[in-house]
Order: structure tokens, then sequence, then C-alpha cells
């Protein structure tokens, strides 16, 4: 698929970039609120299981969201950066993103779109492809 130019390429990677930094970003820092929230309740009960409970409660929940943000944040920092494994990255946390109905959807459906340019296959190289030269085939 080719409907980009070079240069509107260039703009809309860019943006897709940053988009997927500030997603991981408002992830992480919603988590940490959430965690925050949760772990101030089990303080104001002051119940000792009640804290205990709540505080792996917290701490799983920030846990678990920090560590399902940062690999947006790594790739929108490698597209930034014009790594060449960054397209591969992004275009796997699509599939995850995909199910975070509508804004993830919509930032899933067009990071595919402007990845999938024959632009982006000439800025990051085609890694892996068959017409790429790279794979070999089985039992070769």
């Amino acid at each position: 698929m080719d409907i980009l130019s070079k240069r509107d390429f260039r703009t809309h990677l860019d943006v897709v970039a940053w988009l997927q930094i500030v997603n991981a970003l408002l992830g992480i820092i919603v988590a940490a609120f959430a965690a925050t929230l949760i772990l101030g309740v089990g303080v104001v009960t002051e119940d000792a299981l009640t804290l205990r409970i709540l505080t792996i409660t917290a701490a799983s929940i920030g846990g678990l969201h920090f560590v399902l943000g940062l690999p947006g944040l790594v790739a929108g920092i490698g597209l930034l950066r014009r790594a060449p494994w960054s397209r591969t990255m992004a275009l796997v946390l699509c599939a995850f993103e995909l199910v975070l109905f509508p804004l993830g959807t919509i930032l899933a459906l067009y990071t595919v779109f402007v990845l999938s340019q024959q632009a982006a296959i000439d800025a990051f190289g085609a890694c892996c492809s068959i017409e790429d030269g790279r794979v070999a085939a089985a039992g070769a």
C-alpha cells in the first residue's frame, strides 16, 4: 500500500510515535493514581488485614500497568529514532491495543495504516519478509 508520500509519511510517523508515547504514559499515570487511591482507602480503614490486602492489590495494579505501558513507551521512542526493530514492535502492540475500545482501537488502526505504507518498509526495512531475502527456505 502506498497512499502517503515520503514527506507525509514522516509527519504521520512522528504523530504515531508521539501518540504511542502519550498513550503509554497516560496508562502508567492512571495506574499510579488508581494504586494510590486503593492504598489510601486501605490506610483510612485502619484495619491491618484490609490494609495488607489493598496494598497487594495496589502494587499488583500499578505494577501490571507499568509493565504493560513500558513497551508502548519503548516502541514510540524507537519510532522517533527510526530504529529498525520499532516498526515490528509497534505493529505487535497494535494487536493488544485493538481491544482497548474506542481510543486504543483508533490508535491501533492508525498505527497499522501508517506503518503498512511502502515508505515505512523503505525507512525501517522489510524485517524478515520473504522478499527481503533474509529468510531461508525450510530445510535449506
